[in-house]
């Protein structure tokens, strides 16, 4: 992990406008995530109105994150030359044309092709937001660097979940469809009020001037590092939020229910985490991280013996902890990359590195499920998270250098 300077040990009062700034960014977290987690589960609910077998779910779900995957380094790129402001209104504008049309063509192909498309929308508006928010981290404190995240969580995970399943069953794909192209229009609205004019921040270029590319930011060990780090904990949070439905209901024979609690706990322990242990990680970012990495630790072992209702609600609940204390961690270690080799190059490295490993976990489980049984797996995540807690902190990376913290 890449250390936090001194500079930013010290937790500063925010001042008004930073503040208002802050709150702005998180309101647009908020609905950028419900944005991607209402269109998410729409596009499931029509696979389904249309028939889509399993192969065919499967090709949708891949679908959805092709965008990440293919424009990651381009949208940092086009952020440096035309701006944040332009990058995100265009993104958002994209994805709202798609769903336009998406309901139009009640068609499979017409679906994954759609959705494929819709995907590119992601990575302009995720790489734009995420270079604003490191390049202001410092101002708004790194103590709060988990609330941009929580509120993403919050509006993907839940509120998206809970709009899609309760408008689209009742109004039909098109009204449906539709309602997530006002959703993407909110988000430009929200932008361009709330932190389009304050957000662009100063170009930022590594220390050998001029951007440069993925593959050789990925010879650096800092860079490789906090991208690895965040392609874990992403495939961790993939594996249980999918894999956990099945070991409950069918390796563990309990009521859905249990599934359902198990997610939820889950999710609201990773939210709270985000939003109350900020100022624990800045304070003592060598002990936090050695208690994060325990603490999946002692999670997956949980998780592996299960048995009972209760126990799996619990350790689903300690893991949720021990991942967003890591998460926290990663995100200020992005943003101290980011005061090196840019801003936006940093942004295209998360855009790459979280989606991947949201993949990659996804995929874990259907791959290895008939050689390893599902809750055995988890074991599976042991030795990379022990190495976390047990790794030594390193020097600074930044671009204005700093002591090592000696905590």
């Amino acid at each position: 992990m890449i250390n936090v300077s001194a500079r930013s040990v010290q937790v500063a009062p925010p001042t008004p406008a930073s503040s208002s700034f802050l709150y702005g960014l998180v309101c647009l977290s908020l609905l950028m995530g419900l944005s991607i987690g209402y269109s998410r589960v729409i596009t499931t609910l029509y696979a389904v109105k249309l028939d889509a077998s399993g192969w065919m779910l499967a090709a949708v779900a891949v679908s959805q994150s092709v965008g990440m995957l293919v424009l990651a380094t381009s949208a940092g790129r086009w952020v440096d030359i035309y701006g944040v402001r332009v990058v995100f209104v265009l993104g958002s504008a994209w994805g709202m044309a798609i769903c336009l049309l998406t309901p139009l063509v009640p068609t499979f192909p017409a679906l994954l092709l759609f959705t494929a498309a819709a995907s590119l929308a992601m990575p302009p508006r995720f790489v734009s937001i995420n270079t604003i928010f490191m390049s202001r981290l410092h101002e708004l404190g790194r103590q709060r660097a988990g609330w941009f995240r929580a509120a993403h969580v919050i509006g993907m995970t839940f509120l998206g979940a809970v709009l899609a399943t309760a408008l689209f069953p009742r109004q039909g794909p098109v009204f449906a469809f539709w309602g997530a192209a006002v959703i993407f229009a909110s988000n430009i609205v929200v932008f361009l009020l709330g932190i389009g004019r304050k957000g662009q921040p100063e170009a930022r270029r590594g220390q050998a001037g001029g951007r440069t590319s993925l593959p050789q930011l990925f010879k650096s060990m800092p860079a490789r590092r906090v991208a690895g780090w965040e392609f874990l904990i992403q495939s961790l949070n993939a594996y249980f939020a999918f894999y956990i439905v099945i070991i409950v209901v069918r390796y563990l024979h309990l009521p859905e229910r249990t599934a359902g609690f198990a997610v939820a706990a889950q999710g609201l322990a990773f939210v709270f985490t985000l939003v109350t242990a900020g100022s624990l990680v800045v304070r003592h970012p060598r002990a936090s991280r050695g208690l994060g990495g325990l603490v999946v630790v002692g999670a997956l072992i949980g998780l592996a013996t299960s048995h009972a209702a209760t126990e799996v609600c619990a350790f689903a609940s300690v893991l949720g902890c021990g991942l967003g204390l890591l998460q926290i961690i990663n995100l200020t270690a992005f943003a101290a990359l980011g005061e090196t080799i840019g801003f936006s190059q940093a942004a295209s490295i998360n855009a790459l590195a979280g989606p991947s490993g949201g993949v990659f976990g996804g995929l874990l489980g259907g791959l290895l499920e008939h050689w390893v049984a599902p809750q055995a797996l988890f074991l599976a995540f042991l030795p990379l998270f022990m190495l976390l807690a047990l790794t030594r902190q390193d020097k600074p990376a930044t671009a204005g250098g700093g002591a090592e913290e000696s905590r």
